[in-house]
């Protein structure tokens, strides 16, 4: 049986030790030995949770595992809990595999799952390490929330102006705190605030006096004004300790309600005064219409009218482009464009300004797209299409498939003639040395011929695939027709569609390419170019 071993550790510093997964991987490779299992495929997962399903190295593997030409029959882990600790988790992923053939099997649990006690074994050793993980879980968050009232740090990198800075308690324990950093830190926090509290500058500006001064980030690059606005909004520079703000736990961080923050007043040194900062809250209240709060709840913001944000990219840094609104008080009075995010953040130093007029983009995309997808969508032409899309891709692996095939043809009558002429004993002293040099070009050939093989993508779309594209087709182009747009539901089914969308400057030619993946897999792409 064909095998892959999945390996995992849990954090960085288990990582580092360099027992840990060697010795997973060493005790699953003499348990395959010993069953005369064939090791295919290793995923090695460093530093990363069993809490979640976000892992490279795990997803890959389901991918390769749901494929038609999958590479293993099996995976096999060093215990359960390295699959998945948490419950729901192994159960959805391991039926995920069983409805593909694959199996799970811990080396240190062995149940193979067939009877109702091995089921039932299997079962009480998953719900034992996600009860472990849970209660790990709450007694180390019962600290850290221990920890942030006393205002220590629990970890992480501290704001610019600041550094970390251990203390000893005795015992030979030591706690972290946030300590003033380099005096030209201090100085720079300090401009930064009263640049916007008295001189009237906004964050674009400040970023870009900084970045003309050559004054490095905290990462060491350049400044934009989201870093600004995150200074400005930051209340540690007045000694405030804040603590529990994001939901981490759950895919997506959720900002909390601020009174489930835990705020520990005079927790280090403060590097501005509470009137400053205050003054700059009011200011960004005004500024940016009542927006100056220090965070937004997850699921307040409304939803942007630029459907095509994030799909279209800037033609010169490949930056995606963002919605952004002209002042009023311009002449351009208002209107709306899309513009390269990178010149927004970091400024004409980054990217030349670039802005395109929203109405005229999406009248443009939604034409083009209208009639590509209305087209795919009738009869039988978007599998006519996959197919098509399919042979041309692999036109140039069939033709060497081809070619070997007829060399391989013509190697095995060769062979087969010269053993005819041996057996009826009319070989020649040299016959033998050529069959076995024939016998090794023929092996060669024929491996030749497997790895490519392999690296030809079989077309096998299910017709619910199929199905299910068609009805997304129909539904972006009933809402293209719609007189009044929703932008949230066009920018969703946009993403499935558009992989690629720019405008070049200099020709004024847009670029659209459409792309459809099944199972991670590209099955059909095009690109189409209009005139701007």
């Amino acid at each position: 049986m064909k095998v892959a071993i999945y390996a995992r550790v849990s954090s960085e510093r288990q990582a580092e030790k360099e027992l840990s997964i060697p010795a997973q991987i060493k005790a699953i490779q003499q348990y395959c030995q010993n069953k005369g299992w064939v090791i295919v495929n290793e995923f090695i997962e460093k530093g990363k949770s069993a809490k979640t399903d976000d892992r490279p190295e795990f997803q890959k593997m389901i991918a390769l595992a749901k494929r038609p030409n999958r590479p293993f029959d099996a995976v096999v882990v060093h215990k359960f809990d390295r699959f998945s600790r948490k419950r729901d988790d192994h159960v959805i992923y391991k039926a995920l595999l069983n409805q593909f053939g694959v199996k799970v099997i811990s080396v240190t649990e062995q149940t193979e799952a067939e009877t109702p006690q091995d089921l039932l074994l299997e079962g009480m050793l998953e719900v034992i390490s996600e009860f472990f993980n849970a209660n790990l879980a709450a007694e180390v968050r019962k600290g850290m929330t221990q920890n942030a009232k006393q205002g220590y740090s629990n970890g992480g990198t501290p704001p610019y102006g600041y550094r970390t800075e251990h203390i000893a308690l005795g015992n030979q324990k030591t706690k972290a705190v946030w300590v003033p950093g380099p005096r030209e830190e201090v100085d720079i926090v300090r401009w930064i605030f009263n640049q916007y509290a008295y001189e009237n500058k906004g964050y674009h500006k400040i970023a870009s006096e900084l970045n003309e001064r050559k004054i490095p980030s905290q990462k060491g690059g350049t400044w934009s004004a989201s870093t600004i606005r995150a200074i400005i909004y930051n209340e540690s520079y007045i000694g405030r300790k804040v603590w529990n703000k994001q939901d981490y736990q759950t895919k997506g961080k959720k900002w909390r309600d601020r009174s489930e923050w835990i705020i520990t007043e005079n927790a280090h040194p403060a590097l501005i005064s509470k009137e400053l900062f205050e003054l700059c809250q009011e200011i960004a209240k005004k500024r940016h219409n009542g927006g100056g709060e220090t965070h937004k709840p997850f699921g307040s913001k409304p939803a942007s009218p630029f459907w095509l944000r994030g799909v279209m990219v800037c033609d010169k840094c490949g930056t995606k482009m963002v919605g952004n609104s002209a002042s009023t008080r311009t002449k351009s009075g208002g209107q709306r464009y899309y513009t390269c995010g990178g010149y927004l953040r970091k400024g004409k130093d980054f990217c030349p300004y670039v802005g395109w007029r929203k109405d005229r983009v999406e009248e443009l995309v939604s034409n083009k797209l209208r009639t590509a997808l209305l087209r795919l969508s009738m009869d039988n032409n978007l599998s006519e299409e996959i197919r098509l899309y399919h042979n041309d891709k692999n036109k140039h692996w069939k033709v060497q498939q081809s070619n070997l095939e007829a060399e391989i043809s013509f190697l095995k009558k060769k062979v087969q003639a010269i053993e005819a002429d041996i057996q009826l004993g009319k070989g020649k002293p040299y016959h033998q040395e050529m069959l076995d040099e024939m016998n090794q070009e023929l092996q060669m050939k024929m491996a030749e011929y497997e790895a490519l093989a392999q690296g030809i993508t079989a077309v096998d779309i299910p017709e619910e695939y199929i199905a299910s594209v068609k009805y997304d087709i129909q539904t972006f182009i009933s809402l293209l027709d719609d007189e009044v747009a929703n932008p949230q539901m066009l920018h969703q089914l946009a993403g499935k569609f558009i992989s690629k969308l720019f405008i070049q400057r200099e020709t004024k030619k847009m670029y659209l390419t459409i792309r459809f993946n099944f199972d991670e897999v590209e099955v059909y792409e095009k690109t189409i170019v209009a005139e701007w």
